[in-house]
């Protein structure tokens, strides 16, 4: 028994490298069924990575330009659609692209051709496009009808940048620049333009975001605002589409960090960088057409090329002097990230237009934001008023310096007749001071002198100031006469008190 074992044995041993002689092999990587394909492109879908994807016949293409030599190709597999890139360099095609996102998902068939020159479309547009690839996608129940089409031209840095896109089986068009898409659609009798930065990079563009009415255009497209006169500016940086980094409030990870902590920027769209800080930068993006963030970000995440300037703030103490909100959207929306008490302790950063930039801390994270500048007053702080009187008889000239708030010195000068140096004569011998028509005190005069101008009478005084006062006036009193409420000055503070 043992000896017919070892005999079926090694019979087996002998028949098994001529059973396997009879067994095809197995080919791996894509079914590559067009006749162009380079062979060190052959070579790159003959991995085992590819197996079950197809290039189709007419989905690969040869782009000559003068920016270089390009090969695209489409590999399909159960519906998904990827399309790759090689370029030409050292005397062979090199990987160099892959991207999903430019192209309709779905079964079909893809044509892939190269591009240039006058094009006439149903719309009755005519358009010369430059060097570059057209992919047109067709579906599988619908052989006859493109069900959609991208142009994309290369540029002198052999960036391929989409200009055109074609859908609803191609009747209706759209036309990209960087700023803009202008729309033909139903068959032409709708045209319209709308403004707003737009990603047309090949490597970034997103076909299942694109805009496809201008109603959607309206809503997605914005662009770069101007930043008002302040101290703080901002610059447009072109970031490396295709990324996103996490926004916090202010530069840290330590920061609030909006959107229950997920709030995040993409790169595809316009970033403005006011500057450097603790190795992350502050930045302004959109959110949508009605919306933008104040934020920052890594310092990382910049182009190697750009120049950006340290931010430097005052870090002041300040106090919020009425019922107010802070916001990450000063120049748009305005939305409310937090709601801020009377006599709430904040630090002055900068300023922006009529807004003033704070930092707050205490319980929880800090934050950063903005507040109107009407309700926050430094902690050093003080402004000065003006008003003045006059008649046949004599003018008065007051200045009102408020300090910290709370107090107000007044100083008021009387330009009156020669006859006023006299000894009983009717002159101006102080004012009496009500603060929102409440009697506050009298300001008696300290200095009366004669010079070649005329008589001169000045009256300082000094008082706190009642809470919620804006409005002073001065009665001037007389010696003979008394107070002539005809005569008064009045002082509108430009800020109220505590």
């Amino acid at each position: 028994m043992k000896r017919f074992l070892s005999v079926l044995l090694c019979l087996a041993l002998i028949a098994l490298p001529l059973l396997l002689r009879c067994v095809p092999a197995l080919a791996e990587g894509a079914d590559i069924q067009t006749a162009n394909m380079p062979d060190e492109v052959k070579k790159f879908f003959a991995s085992s990575q590819f197996d079950g994807w197809t290039v189709g016949a007419a989905s690969a293409c040869v782009i000559e330009s003068s920016a270089g030599s390009y090969y695209f190709a489409v590999a399909q597999k159960n519906g998904s659609n990827v399309l790759y890139g090689f370029e030409y360099k050292k005397g062979q095609y090199n990987y160099w692209l892959k991207t999903d996102k430019c192209l309709p998902q779905g079964k079909g068939g893809f044509i892939v051709r190269f591009n240039s020159g006058t094009t006439y479309f149903a719309s009755g547009a005519v358009v010369t496009f430059g060097d570059g690839v057209s992919i047109t996608f067709y579906r599988e129940d619908d052989e006859e009808q493109a069900d959609t089409a991208l142009i994309a031209e290369v540029n002198k840095s052999g960036q391929f940048h989409v200009r055109a896109v074609f859908f609803n089986h191609a009747w209706d068009e759209a036309y990209l620049t960087s700023e803009s898409i202008t729309y033909y659609l139903d068959e032409g009798s709708k045209k319209a333009t709308v403004y707003g930065t737009v990603e047309t990079n090949l490597r970034y563009f997103n076909l299942s975001a694109f805009p496809r009415t201008i109603k959607e255009a309206r809503n997605k497209l914005t662009q770069a605002p101007a930043i008002p006169a302040g101290e703080l500016s901002a610059q447009k940086i072109k970031f490396t589409g295709g990324q996103k980094f996490p926004v916090y409030s202010g530069p840290g990870a330590e920061y609030e960090r909006a959107t229950n902590g997920k709030a995040s920027v993409s790169t595809n769209d316009w970033i403005q960088v006011f500057g450097s800080e603790n190795g992350y930068i502050m930045i302004q993006y959109a959110l949508s057409s009605s919306q933008m963030r104040i934020g920052y970000i890594d310092q990382g995440s910049l182009p190697k090329s750009a120049n950006v300037s340290a931010l430097r703030f005052a870090w002041e103490d300040a106090e919020i002097t009425s019922s107010t909100f802070l916001t990450d959207d000063p120049l748009n929306s305005q939305t409310r990230t937090r709601t801020l008490s009377v006599g709430q302790q904040v630090k002055w950063l900068s300023t922006m237009g009529g807004w003033v930039y704070v930092e707050i801390t205490g319980s929880g994270q800090p934050i950063r934001g903005f507040v109107p500048a009407s309700v926050i007053r430094k902690a050093s702080a003080y402004w000065q008023d003006y008003a003045v009187f006059k008649n046949s008889t004599y003018s008065a000239s007051a200045t009102v310096t408020v300090r910290n708030g709370v107090s107000a010195e007044i100083t008021v000068v009387v330009t009156g007749p020669a006859s006023w140096s006299q000894t009983g004569t009717d002159n101006v011998t102080g004012y009496q001071v009500y603060a929102n028509n409440v009697p506050l005190f009298v300001a008696s005069a300290s200095k009366v002198e004669m010079n070649s101008a005329g008589h001169y009478t000045y009256v300082d005084g000094t008082a706190a100031l009642p809470t919620g006062t804006t409005v002073l006036g001065l009665c001037p009193i007389h010696a003979q006469s008394g107070m002539q409420a005809g005569e008064m000055i009045t002082v509108i503070l430009n800020d109220t008190t505590k």
